[in-house]
């Protein structure tokens, strides 16, 4: 593993993902956004609009263990990064993609993300994504009194919808895998009790001891 290789991440509801084994190379696309049009009597001129969102487009592996050309020394198992960037997809939800090295930091939406299995390394997966860049809308109130329209820029305050986190206690034939699967319905997002309980379970999260009590976040 080099130390002076780059580094791709995801992030997004509070879970970060370090891409196992760096693509060959990585697409990055800017378009423009402008219009022509033909004024009686004149040359062709141009309308300047704002350009369209960046692209960015990789191809690489999940591997089904490590390898010297991995980024991290214990990589997930393939259908966790598989499981989590297609819920991100199909929900819509904008992540947060970081390459290190690059100066790239940007909110991006998962537009195309496929993967396949080839027979000579069973297990393991190939894997394109393509992102594109995302743009929070803001929306301006306005708020009419009498005659005038008063534009306000105030947001109402968000529902606090968090709720409150639960605890479960470890019994014989545990694994963070089963007890996301009982409490959220999705074995995968065991990060989110593993980084809740990294100090109570140690450095490995396969292995958890009996009786300890847990923090269902």
């Amino acid at each position: 593993m080099k130390s002076n290789s780059y580094q791709i991440w995801f992030e997004a509801e509070q879970t970060k993902l370090q891409m196992p084994v760096n693509p060959e190379s990585i697409k990055v696309q800017k378009s423009g956004n402008n219009d022509s049009i033909d004024i009686v009597g004149m040359t062709e001129t141009t309308i300047i609009s704002a350009p369209k969102a960046v692209r960015i487009s990789f191809s690489s592996i999940f591997p089904k263990s490590y390898f010297p050309g991995c980024n991290v020394k214990k990589p997930l198992l393939p259908h966790f990064y598989i499981t989590k960037i297609s819920s991100w997809m199909e929900e819509k939800i904008p992540i947060r993609l970081y390459i290190t090295k690059c100066d790239i930091v940007r909110y991006m939406t998962i537009e195309d993300f496929s993967y396949s299995q080839s027979g000579g390394d069973v297990g393991s997966y190939d894997y394109s994504v393509t992102l594109k860049e995302y743009y929070p809308i803001k929306v301006r109130q306005i708020n009419i009194s009498g005659k005038k329209a008063v534009v306000s820029k105030k947001q109402t305050a968000r529902v606090n919808n968090q709720k409150k986190p639960q605890t479960y206690t470890t019994k014989s034939g545990d694994s963070l895998w089963n007890i996301a699967k009982k409490f959220y319905g999705d074995g995968s997002q065991y990060t989110k009790i593993y980084n809740a309980n990294k100090k109570l379970i140690g450095s490995n999260p396969n292995i958890i001891q009996i009786g300890i009590t847990l923090t269902i976040p």
